[in-house]
C-alpha cells in the first residue's frame, strides 16, 4: 500500500488500507460474539495474535468497504447471520459459538436504572459547567476534579484521566488513561453494598415506585409490571410469592409512617431488590 500524502485526511480509510476495515469488523464481531476473530484487538502486529478465521476477518472486511463504511449494516449482516443467532451451548469452533453470558457493562447498566426508574433523560448531551478559566488554579499536588452528575445516558459522563466517574470506578468501567479494547469484569462487595446504600439506586427505586403508585393498581399488578420492566418477563409464580412476603414483612417493619409512606417504602425497597438481581445485571 502506498500511504497518501499528509494532507489527505482520508488515507486511513482508503479501500486499499490493510488495517482499517480488518480491526474495525473485528471490534464489531468482538462486541457480538464476546471475542474478535483476532484476539489481540489492540494489536493486529507481528507481537498479536492472528485470526482464527482469516477468510471471515477478509470478507467481513471486503463487506464493510463495500457497505460505505456502515457500522449500522455490519452489526445487521452478523446479527441476522445463522450464527449469531444459535442457541447457547458447546460447539466445536468457539470463534462460532454464541454470545456468551455476561454482565452489563458499566455505562450500560446505568443506563439501565435510570431507563427502569423511568428518570432517563434521552435528550442529547450539552457541555459540563466547568469553572471559568479565571478561577483554574489546578497543581500537580491538587489536580481538577469534579463529577458533573445527571441522567442523560452515560455516554454523556464526563471522561477526566486522572479519576474516574465514581459509578463507572465501582463497575469496571474503561481506564481513561489506555485504550481498552477489552473490559475485566470484577466481583468485589462494595459493587453489592451499592445496590443496598447508594442515594443513585434508593432514588431510582423511590421514582419507579411512585410510578408504579400512581397506577392505583393491586400489589399482584405492580409487581408483574416491575418484572417486565426489568427482567423483560413476568415473575413465576414461586417469584411472585416470594414478592408478596417481601412487601408484607417490610409493612410490618414500618407501622410508626404514614400509611402512604409505608406502601411507597416498602415497594422501592423490594425494586432495589431487582435492581441488584443477578438477571438484571446480566445479559444471557
Amino acid at each position: 500500500m502506498t500511504r497518501k500524502g499528509a494532507g489527505d485526511s482520508n488515507w486511513l480509510t482508503q479501500p486499499d488500507h490493510p488495517l482499517t476495515a480488518r480491526v474495525m469488523v473485528n471490534r464489531i464481531w468482538q462486541h457480538h460474539f464476546g471475542r474478535g476473530l483476532v484476539q489481540t484487538p489492540n494489536d493486529f502486529g507481528v507481537r498479536g495474535l492472528p485470526p482464527t478465521h482469516p477468510e471471515l476477518l477478509d470478507h467481513l472486511a471486503i463487506e464493510f468497504i463495500r457497505r460505505r463504511w456502515s457500522v449500522k449494516s455490519m452489526h445487521r449482516l452478523i446479527m441476522l447471520s445463522a450464527t449469531y443467532q444459535q442457541a447457547s451451548g458447546p460447539v466445536a469452533d468457539p470463534a462460532y459459538a454464541s454470545f456468551p453470558r455476561r454482565r452489563l457493562s458499566a455505562e450500560e447498566l446505568r443506563d439501565a436504572i435510570l431507563m427502569v426508574s423511568g428518570e432517563l433523560d434521552r435528550t442529547p448531551g450539552e457541555g459540563h459547567p466547568f469553572p471559568p478559566p479565571a478561577k483554574w488554579g489546578y497543581t500537580q499536588h491538587s489536580p481538577f476534579s469534579a463529577v458533573y452528575d445527571h441522567n442523560r445516558r452515560s455516554v454523556y459522563l464526563m471522561t477526566q484521566r486522572l479519576k474516574r466517574h465514581p459509578f463507572l470506578a465501582l463497575f469496571d468501567g474503561a481506564d481513561p488513561n489506555a485504550s481498552t479494547a477489552d473490559r475485566l469484569d470484577t466481583t468485589v462487595p462494595t459493587q453489592a453494598l451499592f445496590f443496598l446504600n447508594d442515594p443513585f439506586v434508593h432514588t431510582a427505586a423511590d421514582r419507579w415506585a411512585g410510578r408504579l403508585l400512581a397506577d392505583n393498581a393491586d400489589d399482584s399488578t405492580r409487581i408483574e409490571h416491575a418484572w417486565r420492566t426489568a427482567i423483560g418477563r413476568g415473575p413465576s409464580e414461586v417469584e411472585a410469592v416470594e414478592a408478596a412476603e417481601f412487601l408484607s414483612v417490610y409493612r410490618n417493619e414500618l407501622q410508626a409512617q404514614p400509611v402512604n409512606e409505608i406502601e411507597r417504602m416498602s415497594l422501592a425497597a423490594y425494586l432495589r431488590t431487582l435492581i441488584g438481581s443477578n438477571e438484571f445485571l446480566h445479559v444471557d
